[in-house]
């Protein structure tokens, strides 16, 4: 499969940002994949900075998009509209499925191919690996944290909100993974949903930046 590793940024995360991409190039090594990042910070310094954590890890197969909006707009609109960026650039590039993962899960290295044999396994749309809320350890998170969701999902559906087309839509730009998931399984197709398969999985805390690390999430200088 030709995967995109697709993330909104925004430089609220830097906390995470280095050990992610970390993560990243780990990942890479074992199961290629692009990666595509989509910053709404405010300006365009934050870019720089992310690019300098790109090239000290060895990340060269990325891109790096800038969108701006206005200061008041809220988290989950940003992060709506950066997807929406990444949906038109997997169906322009021809990829086969979105692997969307938060810039501040640190992840097994083999989690995307994981994720990979149970879509194959299942034919599912989508493989969504549940994790525990930031902050909240005993509460589940249900969102696009770790997902793998296939091309066809994402010809057919945006991540903008288009209120009164559909008397089910929400009003509210929060439950947006809520609503692509109702879609997909409203119109036959078929997702799995599943926790502590990827193992162990480190949601970070910016309250407690010095948070503990799987091994393989660290970079090894002398590979």
């Amino acid at each position: 499969m030709k995967i995109l590793i697709g993330t909104p940024i925004h430089i609220c995360k830097d906390y995470s940002m280095e050990r992610w991409l970390q993560n990243v190039a780990k990942l890479q090594l074992q199961t290629p994949a692009d990666l595509f990042l989509v910053d709404n910070s405010p300006g365009l310094n934050y870019m720089e900075k992310v690019k300098g954590y790109c090239a000290k890890y060895g990340i060269t197969n990325y891109k790096l998009e800038h969108l701006e909006l206005p200061p008041e707009q809220k988290v989950d609109e940003r992060v709506a509209r950066s997807r929406e960026i990444i949906r038109k650039e997997i169906i322009s590039k021809d990829y086969d499925a979105w692997f969307t993962w938060e810039c501040d899960q640190i992840i097994p290295t083999n989690s995307l191919d994981e994720l990979i044999k149970m879509m194959n396994a299942g034919n599912f749309m989508m493989v969504n690996h549940n994790n525990w809320i930031r902050q909240l350890p005993d509460r589940v998170n249900t969102d696009f944290g770790i997902s793998l969701i296939k091309r066809e999902c994402l010809e057919k559906y945006s991540f903008l909100l288009e209120f009164g087309t559909d008397p089910d839509m929400p009003h509210n730009w929060k439950f947006g993974e809520a609503w692509l998931k109702v879609q997909i399984l409203r119109d036959g197709g078929s997702i799995v949903e599943v926790q502590g398969v990827l193992n162990p999985v480190y949601h970070l805390d910016n309250s407690r930046p010095g948070d503990p690390l799987p091994a393989e999430a660290y970079w090894d200088e002398d590979e």
